[in-house]
């Protein structure tokens, strides 16, 4: 048995199944993405695993400017498959949630990094409070994940950077393809 409930206004949709002992909750890609910017507003000041100390972010009139270097800087590394770089750069809270329902910590993340063969960054919107920098754009990225072929067209992202009291560090990131059917 199951129940759907839908807000018609937000472009949630939520289907909880019913008739077993453990109830399940399936959300739209929207409630998820805006899910993971809620959680990664709530734990901004422990993202780093460690009290924050040092000192505060650098103030920028231009949060989208520091987006955009951080976010370049992420495909960077990750096209260089540098390990190294990229160790420093995810905060040790890091989650990646991609498309196609997969997922991973940082561990995980760093031990399966997929192939980037180019990519192009565009429509990049970025909003800051405090230490936390949250980043919407669309990624064009030619490469392999998961072992399969990937050239999605522009698909929508979400990164959310934290400041550590040192650098900004990459906490979550979202891919969501582009819907097609």
């Amino acid at each position: 048995m199951s129940k759907a409930a839908h807000a018609p206004h937000s472009g949630i949709q939520s289907i909880v199944t019913t008739g077993s002992r453990n109830p399940t909750v399936s959300l739209s890609l929207r409630s998820l993405a805006l899910a993971l910017a809620v959680v990664a507003l709530i734990m901004a000041p422990g993202a780093t695993g460690a009290p924050v100390s040092g000192r505060p972010a650098p103030q920028s009139s231009n949060p989208t400017g520091t987006a955009k270097q951080l976010v370049n800087e992420f495909f960077v590394l990750l096209a260089h498959k540098d390990r190294t770089g990229l160790q420093r750069f995810l905060s040790p809270a890091f989650q990646v949630q991609r498309a196609d329902g997969s997922g991973a910590e940082k561990k995980d993340y760093l031990a399966n990094l997929a192939t980037i063969n180019q990519f192009h960054i565009t429509q990049l919107r970025a909003t800051r409070a405090d230490g936390t920098l949250v980043v919407r754009y669309l990624a064009r990225v030619e490469g392999v994940v998961n072992g399969k072929p990937y050239t999605p067209g522009p698909a929508p992202r979400l990164s959310v950077f934290v400041w550590n009291g040192k650098r900004w560090q990459l906490a979550a990131h979202a891919n969501f393809n582009p819907l097609t059917g």
